[in-house]
């Protein structure tokens, strides 16, 4: 009897060993596939072209069911495509939107559920300021409510330029305040360093107030529709 006891105590040992071991190589190998599957993801946004960005931005266009709306322009930066939309009706800009690339300032999975593919709302200004399109407005993000809405600013774009160079003597030396694009709500500046895009800004239409967009990194290129 005492004999079968130790085989049987012996066989359960081997199973439970056997289990462990199983579980090990499973979650070694998974590891690796979500290690890989990010690096492709990764260097996949990386290689990211414009066309393949203006493809997606055009996409994300058709899904709205919005006939007032069209791209302005596509800003490619060092961390992401930065796309305006605007009205046709108005000739004012609706709304800002983000592409990201990989192997920016946003690490792991993250930067897989902020920009997994495709558009999304850009933040700052876009989402706080904006009384028509923005999180405050009553399009919510495309949620039409009906309502009228006028471009009531009491800040004029030459007032913005001259908060934005102000905002820039300050903190930025050698830049210049160049474009103006109205907003609902606000206006967002290209900023020029030697004639060439240095990034860009947002002054608030109703306080004067600057908001200065830092997810950019160095500017790349412009596609203009």
């Amino acid at each position: 009897m005492r004999v079968v006891r130790i085989m049987s105590l012996d066989k359960n040992r081997i199973v439970i060993i056997f289990i462990v071991a199983v579980l090990a190589v499973l979650l070694i190998f998974s590891s690796l596939l979500f290690a890989r599957g990010v690096s492709f993801w990764s260097s996949w946004r990386r290689s990211l072209t414009m066309d393949q960005a203006a493809k997606l931005a055009e996409d994300y266009l058709k899904s709205l069911n919005f006939a007032d709306l069209a791209i302005d322009e596509i800003m490619e930066f060092e961390y992401n495509f930065y796309i305006v939309y605007y009205e046709k009706s108005t000739n004012i800009g609706a709304f800002e939107a983000i592409i990201n690339k990989g192997g920016n300032r946003i690490g792991g999975m993250m930067q897989m559920m902020m920009g997994y593919g495709g558009v999304r709302p850009e933040q700052g200004p876009n989402m706080m300021w904006n009384t028509k399109y923005g999180m405050h407005g009553g399009m919510g993000w495309m949620h039409r409510s009906g309502a009228v809405y006028a471009n009531n600013a009491s800040v004029t774009e030459e007032q913005a330029k001259g908060y934005a160079q102000k905002y820039l003597d300050k903190y930025f030396s050698g830049i210049i305040a160049e474009d103006v694009h109205p907003f609902y709500g606000y206006y967002t500046i290209h900023i020029m360093k030697e004639n060439t895009i240095f990034g860009m800004l947002s002054v608030n239409s109703a306080t004067g107030e600057v908001w200065y967009h830092n997810w950019h990194g160095a500017y790349i290129q412009t596609l203009e529709f």
